[in-house]
């Protein structure tokens, strides 16, 4: 094992919990960083088993030649899921390309749906699989069900070619991306830099609980081994990575954005220093709203069983109805295990 290494939430429980990491708490001050971003460098036990590096939030890509065309006016921190299938609608009827685009991804796509109709994934403490609450469920359902406009792709054409390709080639409107890919898609489709942006995701117009908005944030942290050979210089390592200048100095390649609290504004500035003409500046504001990552320590089990039950409600081989029990059984017999 490595002196230093990534520890993605995924896997963080796995690690922190059967004592393979080194305890982190006594380095840094979890409070300069994102709550978010600290909770994820958390094990069961509460204790920081990482240094946390950085934070995410989801986007909405949208093309404005398509808009253009389309006469729709772009997207703005106001719209609403009605918004995004009205804008969808005119952009099919006038341009015959496809809308947004609801490609089968949980973080990226179909959670942000359940917590800004006010549902939840899994409860507070994360003991509880929620996908039967009806918030949940209807959320659940209205994103299962956009694959039935004719402006959006199905699962399988998605399966052939995805929303990404779709849309910088300019088949698509609209879809759902994180952060994190912001700076490859710069840099691998040059030639559309200007010819696109990003905004805030839509936000539910009628929520059975809350105002609407969420969007979800993960995060990475830094972490050393518990009994690794170089442990104390690792630490002394890890508290460098995690303080303002370490976290200054890894933002800027625009690709995460910081865990430490205010250093936001200088990864936008990244952006129009490599002449970016993105406004990803209207995304920092997404975390006053951010919603912690979903996760608990038996979700590298369930998470594989739910995707293929989602899977198996696109593919018509399970009633919504069916396939939301299903996913909420399989979380549940997950979590018993543990």
């Amino acid at each position: 094992m490595p002196d230093i290494f990534w520890m993605h939430s995924n896997q963080m429980f796995k690690y922190a919990n059967n004592g393979i990491l080194a305890d982190c708490s006594e380095i840094i001050d979890e409070s300069d960083y994102s709550e978010i971003a600290a909770a994820n460098a958390k094990g069961s036990d509460g204790k920081l088993y990482g240094v946390p590096k950085d934070k995410d939030t989801i986007a909405l890509l949208y093309n404005k030649e398509l808009f253009d065309q389309a006469e729709v006016e772009y997207p703005n921190e106001e719209w609403t899921w009605d918004d995004l299938e009205n804008a969808s609608a005119q952009v099919n009827e006038k341009t015959g390309k496809y809308g947004y685009m609801a490609y089968s991804h949980d973080q990226i796509c179909y959670w942000n749906f359940v917590y800004q109709n006010g549902g939840a994934i899994l409860n507070e403490d994360g003991t509880e699989a929620m996908y039967t609450d009806p918030a949940t469920a209807d959320a659940i359902e209205y994103y299962v069900n956009i694959q039935n406009n004719d402006w959006c792709p199905t699962q399988v054409q998605f399966a052939n070619t995805g929303a990404s390709e779709l849309f910088f080639s300019g088949e698509g409107a609209m879809y759902y991306a994180g952060n994190w890919d912001l700076v490859n898609l710069c840099n691998t489709y040059t030639e559309m830099n200007g010819k696109w942006d990003v905004a805030v995701l839509p936000k539910c117009p009628d929520p059975a609980k809350g105002d609407g908005r969420a969007v979800i944030s993960n995060s990475v942290s830094y972490a050393t081994a518990a009994q690794g050979k170089n442990k104390e210089l690792a630490m002394d390592f890890l508290a460098f990575l995690g303080s303002e200048e370490g976290q200054r100095i890894q933002e800027e390649s625009g690709v995460a954005i910081p865990a430490y609290n205010g250093l936001e504004e200088t990864w936008v500035k990244t952006f129009a220093d490599n002449g970016f003409e993105l406004s990803v500046g209207n995304l920092t504001g997404a975390f006053d709203y951010s919603v912690k990552y979903v996760n608990n320590p038996s979700r590298p089990d369930w998470e594989p069983r739910v995707e293929q039950v989602m899977l198996d409600i696109y593919a018509g081989t399970l009633t919504v109805d069916e396939g939301i029990q299903k996913m909420q059984d399989s979380v549940t017999e997950a979590m018993e295990e543990y």
